[in-house]
């Protein structure tokens, strides 16, 4: 998937282990068997702590690919990834509820940007121990009311535990700042004079959302993009934003060259999908779509076939992938399930119908690939039968 072949993997413990005895140990016994000179930097277990980073960026100095994964704790500690690293490909994976603090996201220092199976990241405003803070001096000032929940219910160990719910307090505060109401302060990432992400994609989770919350915290990083790769198929998707957010943000990428979009039943609104395509990027030379078989059933799939086929309709487009084998029951947990014979046989007819309107366009048809389910199981191959 890149073109760094030999990565070293190092386990770290995490923030919350850094006081123990052997938290330095644990990673130099590791180091002294990593070279130096290597580009390509795995990071497992869970993100390192500020002195597992110390220790590791005095060790290594030219590391180009990284990639960290945050583990059952499911937390993000970027902010001190070293900033003389000369890297160009950063992939974030399983980090949840948390803010983005390194320059080399805030400040589109990467050519290339991965947020994998990440959820509820943010790209401005507090971290999560300062929104607890501010929850906590809320609640001692009668400003807020504390949550609890009761366990053990009806017995003599009956006790009652509060909890603080992050999306909701992060949610807030993005509220607050757009709706036009009191915010807690919190300093703007500064607007680089040069931008050099590229390349972005967000797979799966809360990816559409996740996105949008970018575009409104960095849209100077967003509009330089040339690759766009988004993955949400899960249904654990628009936690903070709206879905019509999405539609209005993707027609002003009109730099973008590369769309890379898969997306499932997701939406709300059973139109949502099907009228989405007047939104698409309007620039791109290249669309690699797959959607779910539904859209094939739509009353509005013949509007996609005479879109395809009007050569105003993205007037750059060069090269396509088209395909339709997605399929849901939400009787489900997530409401993902294999298409059957005859759903995957309607999708392939109403494809060929929209490909046989390309003649005229000179766009080349070719197959979908998707790489990461070549590494990833919870990510879904196209249907081999397709």
């Amino acid at each position: 998937m890149s073109r760094w072949q030999d990565t070293i993997t190092l386990k770290v413990q995490g923030p919350h282990e850094e006081d123990n005895d052997d938290h330095k140990e644990a990673l130099l016994s590791q180091l002294k068997a990593a070279q130096k000179d290597i580009q390509s930097l795995r990071i497992d277990d869970d993100t390192p702590s500020d002195t597992e980073w110390r220790l590791i960026s005095d060790h290594f100095s030219d590391i180009q690919n990284l990639e960290m994964e945050a583990g059952f704790n499911e937390e993000l500690n970027d902010k001190p990834i070293p900033t003389h690293w000369p890297i160009e490909r950063l992939l974030i994976s399983s980090s949840c509820g948390e803010v983005c603090q390194s320059p080399f996201v805030l400040e589109g220092r990467v050519k290339h940007l991965i947020l994998l199976l990440t959820s509820g990241l943010r790209f401005e405003g507090p971290t999560s121990t300062e929104l607890s803070q501010a929850n906590r001096e809320a609640i001692a000032q009668g400003e807020a009311e504390a949550k609890y929940i009761t366990v053990r219910e009806g017995t003599p160990e009956e006790k009652k535990i509060e909890i603080v719910w992050m999306s909701e307090l992060a949610g807030n505060w993005l509220q607050n700042k757009y709706n036009g109401e009191n915010a807690s302060p919190h300093p703007e990432a500064p607007i680089p004079e040069t931008i050099n992400l590229e390349t972005l994609e967000f797979l799966e989770n809360d990816a559409l959302d996740a996105f949008s919350r970018m575009a409104i915290a960095l849209p100077h990083i967003v509009d330089n993009l040339k690759t766009l790769n988004l993955c949400s198929t899960n249904g654990c998707d628009f936690q903070f934003t709206a879905e019509q957010m999405f539609q209005s943000i993707i027609p002003q990428l009109t730099h973008l060259k590369t769309f890379v979009f898969t997306v499932g039943d997701i939406f709300e609104e059973a139109d949502f999908l099907p009228l989405l395509y007047p939104h698409f990027p309007p620039n791109i030379c290249t669309l690699r779509f797959r959607g779910p078989v539904s859209l094939a059933k739509s009353e509005h799939w013949q509007k996609w076939v005479e879109a395809f086929a009007n050569p105003e309709y993205l007037p750059n487009l060069k090269k396509l992938s088209f395909v339709l084998d997605l399929a849901y029951d939400y009787g489900k947990s997530d409401g993902k399930r294999r298409a059957n014979e005859e759903e995957l046989r309607e999708a392939k007819t109403a494809c060929k119908q929209l490909f046989d309107r390309l003649e005229s366009r000179e766009i080349v048809v070719e197959s979908f690939y998707d790489e990461w389910a070549d590494q990833y199981v919870c990510f879904d191959k196209v249907d081999e039968r397709w």
